[in-house]
């Protein structure tokens, strides 16, 4: 059943499809994350601390199988268009919000192939990037991003918990995280250098707070409390900088088929300044859970005036 999953996703625009057994997650990548949130780390973003996050069965009762999948959002027109923006938007939300596109998406899959289960999107307490890694998808880079080493790092980590056991669905062993940045960045420190605003550690882990997409989109208090970054930016929705320089975002496979391209019509117009932007017309965007007050928030904090 697993080729024909594939083969089904892959006609959706799913670039890779994974399947591994639910099971704890590692003592030592817990024992890594909490040391994370004991430094302090994670800002106030709470629900990073839900202990949800590595327990498969209290997202879904019942789950045998977690199905993981790839789908990249990088288009070339859509590249055309963020260079000659005023603004930056991060290259995802130039897309449908993905919460429900690629949960339909999934949701389609499992009832073609009559699978019990829910499709999750960000949508529950589940740390994506850990079972992608740990279902073998790819390698956590020193900026914190899962970093395949065929395709990079642009694409939407989905999944599903599934009652079936699927043939192949086999755990691969645990790699500990400095061994993954050995692997897959070796020396280079191009994220961290690049950083505007100094938010990576090096090491997969960052100072959230200091981050350019916690701070646009995240953050709930005004900009006036961050401090000034070291480096000049425009972006005023999330930020790719660490993703641009990275090596394996270089190749042609980086890329999305532009027959999958869900762009939001919003999005050029956000990234132009707000010009005649309304908040209904944000809806099934992912500009719409913070809205234009927002948005205006992140431009003023550049200098600079929103219509």
């Amino acid at each position: 059943m697993l080729d024909a999953l594939t083969k089904a996703a892959q006609a959706l625009g799913f670039s890779r499809l994974a399947a591994i057994p639910v099971a704890p997650a590692s003592e030592a990548y817990s024992t890594y994350f909490a040391d994370y949130l004991g430094a302090g780390y994670a800002a106030d973003l709470d629900y990073l601390k839900r202990k949800e996050r590595f327990d498969l069965q209290s997202i879904y009762k019942g789950a045998q199988t977690l199905l993981l999948f790839f789908y990249p959002y990088r288009f070339r027109n859509i590249e055309a268009k963020l260079r000659a923006s005023q603004f930056k938007v991060a290259r995802y939300a130039w897309q449908k919000d993905y919460h429900h596109l690629l949960k339909g998406k999934i949701q389609e899959l499992l009832a073609d192939f009559s699978l019990e289960g829910r499709a999750v999107t960000d949508s529950a307490p589940l740390f994506e990037r850990y079972w992608a890694r740990r279902a073998g998808l790819g390698r956590i880079g020193r900026n914190g991003m899962l970093i395949d080493h065929n395709n990079g790092s642009y694409f939407f980590i989905a999944t599903a918990l599934i009652t079936s056991p699927l043939e192949r669905a086999i755990l691969p062993a645990e790699i500990k995280p400095e061994s993954d940045i050995a692997d897959i960045c070796g020396e280079c420190r191009l994220c961290v250098d690049a950083c505007p605003t100094g938010a990576l550690i090096g090491n997969g882990l960052m100072h959230t707070e200091r981050c350019l997409s916690y701070q646009t989109i995240e953050s709930k208090v005004t900009g006036e409390n961050f401090p000034e970054p070291k480096k000049k930016h425009r972006w005023i929705f999330g930020c790719d900088i660490c993703q641009q320089v990275c090596p394996y975002n270089k190749a042609e496979s980086s890329y999305a088929g532009e027959q999958f391209n869900e762009e939001h019509p919003v999005a050029a117009r956000v990234a132009s300044g707000l010009e005649e932007v309304t908040n209904k017309q944000l809806i099934n965007s992912v500009f719409a859970r913070r809205g234009l007050k927002k948005l205006r928030q992140n431009i003023s904090k550049l200098g600079l005036d929103a219509p």
